[in-house]
């Protein structure tokens, strides 16, 4: 069992597509970003699932779907935070959003992954919008080091599956 690296942290709003065209992705970023003058966002790619349309065992279509996490530059308090990530999950209807500012209020603060997951790669950018130089420049900074670490490969018996906090850095067991 590998560690699960991530960033939390309670002023930056994060929010968690799963399964959500890059689009639809883009448009409630640009959405949030302008209704509530966050300064600009990064859309990172978290993971891709393949699926197949099966008739009589033989496969007869192949598919793929995206998650995508997105990140917005501007320091917000808590209050607000909770209120943006609520407003996009409502009017996205979009229910794994939704489970995922539930979780997010439960632990009160916003988390995401930053590292590999399993067979899952480190997310990965693609796309970036307006201002990089807060809240996004904090999270590229812990993303990086947590990057290097894997590169590493350092000694993963040190954690010994037990939470551990490096500052805004939490590895988990997965």
């Amino acid at each position: 069992m590998s560690p699960t690296f991530g960033d939390w942290s309670k002023d930056t709003v994060r929010l968690d597509f799963d399964d959500t065209p890059l689009d639809e992705v883009k448009n409630w970023a640009y959405k949030a970003c302008f209704w509530f003058k966050l300064e600009g966002f990064i859309i990172l790619r978290s993971s891709i699932k393949k699926y197949a349309v099966k008739t009589k065992g033989k496969t007869i279509h192949e598919f793929r779907k995206a998650s995508y996490l997105v990140i917005f530059n501007r320091k917000v308090k808590w209050d607000l935070n909770v209120r943006i990530m609520a407003w996009v999950a409502i009017q996205a209807q979009n229910l794994n959003l939704k489970n995922y500012v539930l979780m997010q209020c439960i632990k009160r603060s916003s988390t995401v992954r930053c590292g590999k997951k399993g067979k899952k790669p480190s997310p990965k950018i693609v796309f970036r919008y307006g201002r990089q130089d807060g809240q996004i420049a904090e999270y590229l900074a812990v993303r990086s080091l947590i990057l290097n670490f894997e590169r590493e490969d350092a000694d993963k018996s040190v954690l010994g599956g037990e939470p551990v906090c490096f500052g805004r850095t939490v590895a988990m067991s997965v």
